[in-house]
C-alpha cells in the first residue's frame, strides 16, 4: 500500500512540475484588503475589501527566472467614510487596471517570488448617498492615471492549480469628492491572496 501511495505522490509531483514549467499563461483570482490615502482632516476611510483578477502571459522563460506580461484588474466596491458626519459621502468605490511586466525568480521551484510593475488607469466613484442615506446631488467620478508596483510569492499546487500571496501599491492621481478635500495623490496598498490557474 505504501508503495502505491509513494508512486502516486511522485506522479502528482512530476505532473505539477511539468504543468508549472510549461505554462504559457496564468490567471490569479485573489481576495484581499486595500488601505487608501486619507483626505484628512476632511475625510478618513476604512479599509476596503478588494477583488483581483490578474492575467499573466509568458514572454520569455528560463530556469532561473521568467518574464511575463502582467495585467491586474483590481476592484474595491466600498471604502466607507469614518468621520461620522451625516452630510459627508457614505463611501466611494475604486477600479484599477495597470498592465505591465512581472519577473518571477526560480519559476520551477515549489515556492517562487516575483516582482511586478505597470501603469494604466484608475477610476474613483463617490457614493450617490450621504452618510445619513440622503441623496448626494453633487456626486463625483474621477478618472486618473495610475502606476502599480509590488511583489509576492507563488506556491506550486497540484497540476494546473497553485496559490499566490502578494502586496501591491497602486499610486494614482487625486480623487474628486462632492466636498472640498486636500486633493492628495493616492497610495492604494493592496494585500491579497488566492488561487492561480495555469494553462
Amino acid at each position: 500500500m505504501w508503495t502505491t501511495r509513494f508512486l502516486m505522490t511522485l506522479t502528482l509531483a512530476g505532473w505539477s512540475a511539468a504543468a508549472f514549467a510549461g505554462s504559457r499563461a496564468d490567471v490569479g483570482l485573489l481576495l484581499g484588503s486595500t488601505s487608501a490615502t486619507t483626505e484628512a482632516p476632511t475625510l478618513r476611510f476604512d479599509r476596503g475589501t478588494t477583488y483581483q483578477a490578474t492575467l499573466g502571459w509568458c514572454l520569455w522563460q528560463h530556469s532561473a527566472f521568467d518574464l511575463r506580461l502582467d495585467v491586474p484588474f483590481i476592484a474595491t466596491p466600498a471604502f466607507t467614510v469614518l468621520n461620522g458626519v451625516p452630510s459627508l459621502p457614505l463611501e466611494y468605490a475604486s477600479l484599477y487596471l495597470t498592465p505591465g511586466v512581472r519577473v518571477t525568480i526560480r519559476p520551477r521551484s515549489a515556492v517562487s517570488v516575483f516582482g511586478a510593475v505597470g501603469a494604466g488607469y484608475a477610476r474613483y466613484t463617490e457614493s450617490q448617498l450621504r452618510a445619513d442615506r440622503s441623496p448626494n446631488p453633487a456626486q463625483q467620478d474621477t478618472n486618473a492615471g495610475a502606476i502599480g508596483f509590488g511583489g509576492g510569492v507563488d506556491v506550486r499546487g497540484i497540476g494546473w492549480l497553485g496559490f499566490r500571496g502578494e502586496v501591491r501599491d497602486v499610486y494614482t492621481g487625486a480623487r474628486r469628492f462632492s466636498i472640498a478635500t486636500p486633493g492628495r495623490r493616492v497610495h492604494n496598498v493592496v494585500a491579497s491572496g488566492g488561487l492561480v490557474v495555469r494553462f
